[in-house]
């Protein structure tokens, strides 16, 4: 009695619905691309002064070291017992049976690294798009986030070369000290609490300052989508 109406599709409608999601998104990353390939072009003559004194001093990144079968056997240990519908086994197997699953997945990773090819296959994933928020327009495809559920070996595969990337990044001087986003123990309550302590500190030391915020309305169509800070103080 108190259920909610619940909207059913053909066949043809569900076809035509899967379409055109597909061709929005598509035509959205072919955007961004555009988007950055015009903008390197034009910075291609420009000279950034401080890229050139805070130049990477570390070791250069050539090659990434080997993926040992420990490594391999925690990680499908600790990866959550969610599927996905593109396993051929069930992660719930592969976290069971880690001492027979290991060693292939550590070659896998291995020849994966050795040779810089990505398995095809594991690029595959199963997308859900969502409503950004309630009340939104159902039929219109930029009211929508796309959720991808990825095979769990492309994420065993992803985390690896992550736990290799990361550490080089980390080390440069070009990687800043207040990036938020995609980093771990970052978010956004961490980038406001620092907002507010830089706010903080200049008031009670008698300054001014003056701090401009600005967020694209649909951030993710452009190449660029944190939110920008200018601050300063006096």
């Amino acid at each position: 009695m108190h259920s909610r109406h619940k909207v059913v599709y053909d066949d043809a409608q569900c076809a035509q619905l899967v379409s055109t999601c597909c061709q929005f998104f598509v035509d959205k990353v072919r955007h961004i691309r555009d988007n950055i390939s015009a903008a390197l072009q034009k910075s291609v003559h420009r000279t950034f002064a401080v890229l050139a004194v805070r130049q990477h001093l570390r070791p250069q990144l050539s090659s990434f070291e080997p993926v040992t079968a420990e490594e391999v056997r925690k990680l499908l240990s600790s990866m959550p017992s969610k599927s996905s519908p593109l396993n051929v086994l069930p992660c719930s197997l592969l976290k069971l049976c880690t001492h027979v699953f290991t060693p292939a997945t550590a070659r896998l990773a291995n020849l994966s690294l050795q040779t810089g090819k990505f398995p095809a296959r594991y690029k595959r994933a199963q997308v859900l798009p969502l409503l950004k928020k309630a009340g939104l327009d159902s039929s219109q495809p930029a009211n929508y986030r796309p959720i991808s559920n990825l095979p769990t070996l492309s994420e065993v595969l992803e985390r690896l070369v992550l736990a290799r990337l990361r550490p080089h990044l980390l080390s440069s001087a070009n990687f800043s000290q207040f990036q938020s986003a995609y980093r771990k123990g970052h978010s956004t309550e961490t980038a406001l609490l620092e907002v507010l302590d830089g706010v903080f500190t200049v008031a009670d030391d008698k300054q001014v300052k003056a701090l401009t915020c600005w967020r694209p309305s649909t951030p993710s169509t452009t190449g660029s989508s944190s939110i920008a800070f200018s601050s300063s103080s006096k």
